[in-house]
């Protein structure tokens, strides 16, 4: 280390000690200025520290056990370093911070914020820093804010400092230097010295401000007049070690200004206070951000309930009435309401937020006289309207008449869009008095007329929608009803029309010329293909209007029916059906038996001249599977099932086509059938909440699988 850093070093240790700040008690005013700095910088921890020979010590902290920690042990280091403020988004982004003890263990700190504590003379003593265990970024404004404060922990000590006995002198430079006023009132005559940089910042002149303490106290706001009398009277007493208080002191122009104001009551011998000094500071701006920054929270709270209104239901009236409610109260407004426009400019109140006292017009429909097409053009084209005055307000008399009726003073209007046309206007109204709306109101009603507006759209999309699926859904009850009756009443005439051509068959075979028996054979087969067609169809039809309720099947017993419904093909086939061992699910046993009867028919038809071979497999979804021999990854929570064969196979491409109701790949002549079976399958395992799909090549088999949820059984 260098002999120059040596001496900076302790010339620092020096002046900390001439503070007298290590190891006191905790004080309200440092434990305000760490609360405030968590709270602006949203972060759990906060500490205004001090650094001494090893270690850093804490005069105050938010979200902390200890009160002390070792010199190296965080980032403190790096405020003394570059004597500036550090902000350190993520701790683990760099290898060398990322190392530190307090990274590594308790408090486990991923981000970090530091401003040193550099006192007038130029001397760091610490630093006041906000700390969180997640990642985090700071705003400009909050970087400022912070800077602000960290010069309050400073005016506390030089505060310190002059009540232990530094000369006035110097405590009017120091406080000169951070641009604060000083003020001396002797308890003995209830005189009240002001310094002048007090009177600058108020708008003062020295013979415009009185030296009498209760002249003085008359400029406090009247809403913190109380609170501010009792933190003096907490001081007296003993109760606080300092005297601190923010509120509002009128300045020479009527206005108000926020200030922090601290102080140091002195007792003699006796117990008795003869005087006390103090200084204020003006922390406007600051006041001005946290204002700014609730405002903007409050904001973000209300879009963020009505933005999650609008995805979990669209209950267009229940986001309507939170966005009157929430508005009325973040505005402290007398009404909120919003208004449905119809093509004549008439409309309807839909919702409304109103104070008691004031007329109620919800429901109600509202003609303005005034309300002209022109009118309501400008509204089209965006216009937002904000009266401070209807009084005083250039506006026509008829319009101000129809504002009176309803007792609106002010108000601020503007307009709702449904994809590019006009549907109404979200309106707040003042009533008691007029009112100025600033830019912050404005754009909140604006902000939340989109949002209702993206919400209405969507609702009427989803009541479309809706309508389209309630139609849907009745046309396809309807063509089911049809294809049953039409498949039903085919029957007959077709069994009659299949009798008569096998009894001319049957007779008037080889009696005939080789044309007549040729015509014979081709009406008889045309009725037999139109017979088992028929009987798909009300099979098919019947999957809606005669289906089973869900009961526990055991998949086992389902399989073997559906082996023993297909007996005489497999034993033609020789067919060889192997299988896993098969759950339990909660199935409509019936059409469970017909998937597995479908899936292994095809497999026996499809197979060539060879030898049929047939394995049905099962899984859970969740076990480890050849995902990427899969399409399709199916859910933890239910069955997969497959039925495998060596059959001819198909290609990709037709995947989708073949479950497709009366689409097939092959020629009757070649593969019999109807092309029903697949999409019969699918019916039914849709029915069933599942899926189904195949993966296959040709010439190399084909694998089909579907799922069933793998829903709780109930107890027997």
């Amino acid at each position: 280390m260098k002999a120059g850093h040596i001496d900076t070093e302790e010339a620092r240790l020096e002046t900390l000690r001439q503070y007298q700040i290590l190891d006191t008690e905790p004080e309200e005013a440092y434990n305000n200025l760490a609360q405030l700095a968590a709270f602006i910088c949203e972060t759990p921890i906060s500490l205004v520290n001090f650094i001494d020979e090893n270690r850093q010590w804490f005069k105050a902290k938010v979200g902390l056990d200890i009160s002390e920690m070792p010199r190296s042990v965080g980032f403190c280091y790096l405020c003394q370093e570059q004597r500036n403020v550090v902000v350190v988004p993520d701790t683990l982004a760099d290898e060398k911070l990322a190392k530190n003890l307090a990274v590594t263990s308790y408090p486990y700190m991923r981000f970090y914020a530091g401003v040193p504590l550099i006192t007038p003379k130029g001397d760091m003593l610490g630093t006041l820093c906000v700390i969180d265990q997640v990642p985090r970024q700071l705003s400009q404004k909050q970087v400022e804010a912070l800077v602000a404060l960290s010069r309050l922990v400073i005016d506390q000590l030089e505060l310190r400092r002059y009540v232990a006995g530094e000369s006035e002198e110097r405590w009017q430079l120091a406080l000169h230097g951070n641009k604060d006023g000083i003020w001396d009132w002797n308890l003995q005559t209830n005189e009240v010295f002001f310094s002048t940089r007090w009177k600058e910042m108020l708008g003062y002149k020295d013979q415009e401000v009185s030296t009498d303490w209760d002249e003085w106290t008359k400029r406090i706001h009247p809403d913190e007049r109380d609170c501010v009398v009792q933190a003096f009277q907490d001081h007296f007493a003993k109760k606080t070690p300092f005297y601190v208080c923010e509120y509002r002191v009128q300045c020479q122009d009527g206005s108000y200004k926020w200030i922090l104001d601290r102080g140091q009551a002195l007792w003699d011998a006796l117990g008795d206070i003869v005087r006390m000094v103090g200084s204020y500071t003006d922390i406007t701006d600051r006041k001005l951000v946290e204002e700014e920054l609730k405002r903007q929270n409050l904001r973000s709270q209300l879009f963020a309930e009505i933005t999650l209104k609008i995805r979990e239901s669209l209950q267009i009236d229940e986001i309507l009435q939170t966005t009157v409610t929430e508005v009325q109260k973040l505005l402290q407004a007398d009404r909120v309401l919003i208004f449905q426009l119809w093509p004549d400019g008439s409309g309807t109140v839909v919702q409304e937020a109103v104070l008691p006292g004031w007329p109620v017009i919800l429901g109600e429909n509202i003609f303005d006289p005034c309300f002209k097409e022109e009118y309501i053009e400008r509204y089209r084209q965006g216009r937002v309207s904000a009266i401070e005055d209807i009084e005083a307000a250039h506006i026509q008399p008829c319009h101000r008449k129809f504002l009176q009726q309803f007792a609106v003073r002010a108000n601020l209007v503007v307009p709702i869009f449904v994809r590019d046309s006009i549907w109404g206007l979200l309106l707040a109204h003042q009533c008691a008095a007029p009112r100025q709306w600033n830019k912050f109101e404005t754009e909140l009603l604006q902000q939340l007329a989109n949002q209702i507006g993206i919400a209405l759209s969507q609702a009427q999309l989803l009541e479309k929608e809706t309508q389209q699926s309630q139609e849907l859904t009745r046309s396809n009850a309807e063509l089911e009803q049809f294809a049953y009756i039409a498949s039903h009443d085919l029957q007959e005439p077709l069994r009659m029309v299949t009798s008569y051509l096998q009894l001319l068959d049957q007779r008037y075979k080889n009696q005939l010329d080789a044309n007549a028996d040729q015509f014979i054979t081709y009406a008889v087969d045309g009725a037999r293909r139109m017979q088992t067609l028929i009987n798909d169809l009300l099979n098919y039809s019947r999957l809606s209007s005669r289906r089973q309720p869900f009961l526990p099947v055991d998949c086992s017993v389902v399989l073997q029916q559906a082996i023993a419904n297909l007996e005489i093909a497999i034993a033609d086939s020789m067919a060889v059906i192997t299988h896993d061992p098969l759950p339990f699910v909660m199935a409509d046993s019936t059409q469970l038996t017909q998937v597995f009867q479908n899936l292994i028919a095809n497999a026996i038809k499809f197979c060539r001249q060879q030898q049929p071979r047939i394995h049905i497999g099962v899984a859970r979804g969740d076990v480890n599977l050849d995902e990427e021999s899969l399409s399709f990854i199916p859910s933890a929570d239910e069955w997969l099932f497959w039925v495998h064969d060596n059959g001819i196979g198909l290609e990709p491409q037709y995947a989708e086509r073949i479950f497709i109701i009366f689409q097939r790949l092959h020629g009757r002549d070649k593969y019999p059938g109807t092309g029903i079976g697949l999409a019969i399958c699918k019916k039914i395992i849709e029915r069933h909440g599942g899926r189904i799909w195949v993966e296959s090549k040709p010439g190399q088999g084909s694998t089909f699988y579907f799922t069933i949820p793998d829903r709780a059984i109930p107890n027997s």
